[in-house]
């Protein structure tokens, strides 16, 4: 079966898998381990992984494009998250390797800790994305794919709406500190609204989101940003864990009340509601936002540009980014734009616009 992904902001042709309502004994194959891992298929095999917490510290691989549309013969509106469901599973600890695959249309409407995982700790996700996604959530820690992380995100993506109260992320809710924590090479167009701690990608920060984006639209009341809400910093038993973003951008348009950033809505530091000395402050570097697109010239961190400016090359390789093409910079190639069109985009993105405009 051909299938080519759909990346923030552009759309691409593709056929998907739609929901079948006989779920396989275990999964579509493997053993779980990290040279034969559990095969996720189909949509049954989806809700059984999160029907199986003994499994959440496993290895998966998605292995086919996934429809979860609740208008399709035996979809469902879920009422809480697909995976290690908040408060009657445990943590997703293992794997999910999306292998480049999407899960379109995941609808949940419930309370909190919502999303494709509830919460993820030392678990990692990578290269998938979630498309059309209708998030809404009654309470707190809501994000496309994950409401609360303690563990690892990479190279995944989101669209759709995401609403909630706080820490409301168009990915991930609140990105925590734990021993990983991470958010790399991400992006996402979803709409975001809450209440406080929103942003377009991720609602709230104590630990690291790098090289990554959001382009959609964010609303709330307080601590509104268009990448980051809050970008914080905690203190706990292996000392301070200070929020960091770097390399990233944002562009989505903003609404909101009090401590509303076009990057960053608040950039705090201290813990329990105690504020530390500035060493100890949460950091921003080389991240910039669209002052025209977002309809502010105002973010707690960050540098204001033009959309011009935004869209030309030379403006990020003078910050440092790694582009395709050039060695200056590092030869990750993290980065690649085009130049006068386009926003910088994502490496992973490349070989799909490529496909489509050869």
């Amino acid at each position: 079966m051909h299938t080519t992904r759909r990346f923030c902001g552009i759309v691409a042709a593709g056929f998907f898998l739609t929901i079948v309502s006989t779920a396989p004994a275990q999964y579509s194959g493997g053993t779980g381990e990290p040279n034969d891992p559990y095969q996720i298929a189909t949509a049954a095999d989806l809700i059984a992984l999160g029907e199986t917490p003994e499994d959440h510290g496993k290895q998966f691989l998605l292995t086919a494009d996934i429809d979860l549309d609740p208008n399709l013969p035996g979809g469902k509106v879920f009422d809480r998250a697909v995976v290690a469901s908040y408060p009657l599973g445990i943590s997703f600890s293992g794997v999910f390797d999306g292998n480049g695959h999407l899960i379109r249309h995941l609808t949940i409407m419930g309370g909190s800790h919502l999303g494709l995982f509830a919460q993820l700790t030392y678990g990692e996700v990578r290269d998938l994305g979630l498309v059309d996604a209708d998030i809404t959530g009654t309470g707190d820690y809501i994000g496309a794919l994950a409401g609360y992380n303690d563990g690892y995100v990479a190279q995944c993506y989101s669209t759709g709406r995401v609403s909630g109260g706080s820490y409301v992320g168009g990915l991930v809710g609140f990105n925590h500190w734990g021993y990983v924590g991470a958010v790399a090479g991400c992006c996402s167009s979803a709409a975001v609204d809450g209440n406080t701690r929103v942003g377009g990608l991720v609602g709230a920060n104590v630990c690291t989101v790098i090289d990554c984006y959001a382009r959609g639209s964010v609303s709330g009341d307080f601590g509104v940003g268009g990448l980051v809400g809050v970008n914080d910093m905690e203190m706990g038993m292996g000392g301070p864990a200070t929020g960091y973003i770097a390399r990233c951008y944002s562009t989505g348009l903003l609404a909101g009340q009090n401590e509303v950033g076009g990057l960053v809505g608040q950039n705090w530091w201290g813990d329990v509601g105690e504020r530390s000395p500035a060493i100890l402050s949460a950091e921003v570097a080389y991240s910039f936002w669209d002052i025209q697109s977002s309809g502010t010239v105002i973010s707690a961190s960050g540098t204001g540009l033009t959309t011009a400016e935004m869209q030309t090359a030379q403006t990020f390789l003078e910050a440092g980014w790694d582009f395709v093409n050039e060695t200056a910079n590092g030869t990750d190639d993290t980065w690649w734009i085009l130049e006068g069109r386009d926003y910088p985009r994502l490496w992973w993105e490349l070989a799909e616009e490529e496909t489509l405009n050869p």
